[in-house]
This record gives C-alpha cells, structure tokens and sequence, in this order.
C-alpha cells in the first residue's frame, strides 16, 4: 500500500505583488439586445479574482519545479486544467509525465489501484469573473519514497506564493 498526502490551501493575495500586469480586459462583442441580456444573465462569481491566466500558468510553473527539485521520481503528474485556458501553455505542461484533465478522480484512481506513484495538483483558481471556484488549491503525493523533502518544499512555495495555512492529511492509498 502507498501513503497519499494531501497538501491544501486557500490563495489569499495576488502570487505576483511586484509584478507589473498586462491589462487583460476585453470586451465582449455585444452588438444587439439579445447580446445584452444574455451576458446580463451569466451568473457573476462572489470570489475575488486573484490572479490572470498567465499568472495561474506561471504559478503551475513554479510547482512543477519543486517535484524536480525534490528529487522524488514521480513518472505521472495529473493536472486540472479549466477551459478556457487563456494563451499558450507552458512548454513544461507538454511534457510526457504530464496528463491535463477537467476530471482527476478517474485517472488517480487507476494509479492508485496499480500502485503507481503520482502527484495530482488539483486548483479552483479563479481567473475571471465570469468563472466559477473558490481559490482552493489541492495537492495529492502518493510516493513510495520518502516525500518529505517535496511537501516541505509545496508548503513552503503555497506560502510563498499567497496561499494561507496549509492543511496536511495522509492516508493509505487503495492499492
């Protein structure tokens, strides 16, 4: 059986503070009155919107780097990826080991069940107003190595980059 720990936090502040930002609002085409009342009509998010697309890619980015850092082999990187993804991805998400997915669940669990490790960031990253989430961030390490040099180094970058406490569970994966 494999040990699941799961790292989760809540982003509170902009990862970025000291960066200047591209301005990237847009107007929608709205031409008549049945463009007004249907955008009138989309629901609006009460969650503060903390970061841009670019943002949200670079923050990804940086967590990315902390399993190479870490040392631990991890050969299967599960990421939730919310449509639209707003310009071009990071050459790093292309890479082999690295599965995007809007669903996670089904995917962990076939790991799980085969023992495999794997790390899973799961993010509610909200990046527009338009667009649902809460701001959480999920982090799911099932290694059969010592990882922790790597949850120390998630903790300490989650902290870096604006989240608030981090909450730690472990668990016995379904192996």
């Amino acid at each position: 059986m494999s040990k699941v720990i799961e790292l989760s936090s809540r982003l509170l502040r902009n990862p970025y503070p000291q960066t200047p930002k591209l301005c990237a609002a847009q107007t929608l085409p709205l031409k008549g009155e049945s463009d007004f009342l249907a955008i009138s009509q989309l629901p609006v998010g009460t969650t503060p919107v903390l970061l841009s697309f670019a943002e949200h890619y670079q923050l990804l980015v940086e967590l990315l780097e902390c399993l190479d850092q870490s040392g631990v082999l991890i050969e299967t990187i599960l990421m939730r990826m919310q449509m639209p993804a707003g310009g071009r991805m990071p050459k790093v998400f292309l890479h082999e080991r690295v599965l995007m997915l809007q669903d996670i669940q089904a995917e962990e669990y076939i790991l799980q069940r085969e023992g495999k490790p794997y790390l899973v960031i799961e993010d509610n990253l909200v990046r527009h107003p338009l667009e649902a989430g809460n701001n959480s961030i999920h982090i799911r390490i099932s290694a059969t190595e010592n990882c922790e040099k790597l949850v120390s180094l998630y903790s300490e970058k989650l902290l870096e980059l604006g989240f608030g406490a981090i909450e730690k569970m472990a668990r016995e994966g379904t192996a």
